[in-house]
């Protein structure tokens, strides 16, 4: 029986691996499709290209969707992001309150979020909502990882690790319906080829090459590199950690050997706290970012 199957699997393989190829072929010439994607994520992306544009511009694009705005006052508000002090509930002082990277996160995720919602993309919600939690759970450690190195920037870290399976939710996203249950969600398919795909994607997004290095990379766990620790050294560690975590198989002392963990000065004890202390993070984060 495994013999007569074997073609099959192949023709099946081959389909997808052209399907990919060809999401890719559009990537690499400007074209992104992300269906039922808001233009407001888009325009908040642009205008933050801008480095001299001011709070009061961005509380302008944001606040043309009522969504998008409830979202940056709840970030502003977040225990996780803003520990004390009065409650916001002007926009233009929450942007000020939380900074562009942030703004960019809860643009992200309340893209995603409306993707997760589409009447047409109703047939793969189960596996956007996989890929949402996925993505939430990753940004927590990368924040609780970036805090305790101090090597790379909280903001940076939770929007690197919020977007590190990009290139994921757009593979299924764009998969036609006919081919969508041949990608499990932790298929090698998708680990193979979503980290190129998202790094194409945040490439056209003008995020930054060092953000999209890092997505790219993300499973390269024997890098090494001269000079101090950098982004992906920090989502390689953090993606590590919540792909263990969720198989329940977590070893902190074969993470730490980990040379990206080492670079970063996470040893045993720091990644035990991190992952103990995640959980909350989590939820708090998923509070945020809704």
């Amino acid at each position: 029986m495994p013999q007569t199957l074997q073609p099959e699997i192949a023709s099946t393989q081959q389909l997808l691996f052209q399907f990919v190829s060809e999401l890719a072929r559009e990537l690499s010439v400007g074209h992104v499709d992300l269906p039922s994607f808001p233009d407001v994520a888009a325009r908040v992306q642009q205008i933050l290209s801008d480095e001299a544009v001011t709070g009061e511009r961005i509380a302008r694009v944001v606040s043309s969707d009522a969504g998008l705005a409830a979202r940056i006052l709840t970030m502003a508000n977040s225990t996780l992001l803003h520990r004390g002090g009065s409650r916001v509930t002007d926009l233009k002082l929450a942007v000020t309150r939380i900074g562009h990277e942030n703004i960019r996160t809860a643009a992200l995720a309340y893209a995603t979020a409306q993707l997760r919602r589409a009447a047409q993309l109703g047939h793969i919600r189960a596996k956007l909502d996989n890929c949402w939690h996925e993505g939430v759970r990753v940004a927590a450690l990368a924040h609780a990882m970036a805090k305790e190195s101090k090597c790379v920037r909280t903001d940076e870290a939770m929007l690197a690790g919020l977007l590190h399976n990009i290139g994921k939710i757009y593979i299924i996203a764009r998969t036609p319906r006919e081919q969508i249950d041949s990608f499990s969600d932790d298929g090698e398919e998708l680990r193979s080829w979503h980290p190129s795909i998202g790094q194409a994607l945040i490439e056209n997004w003008k995020l930054g090459d060092e953000l999209a290095a890092a997505v790219g990379g993300q499973y390269e766990l024997d890098r090494t590199h001269s000079g101090p620790a950098d982004l992906q050294d920090l989502l390689i560690v953090a993606v590590n950690v919540a792909t263990q975590m969720a198989n329940n198989s977590a070893d902190d002392s074969a993470l730490a050997k980990i040379p990206a963990a080492a670079a970063l000065g996470l040893n045993d004890s720091a990644l035990i706290r991190i992952m103990l202390e995640s959980q909350a993070d989590v939820e708090m984060l998923e509070a945020a970012l809704g």
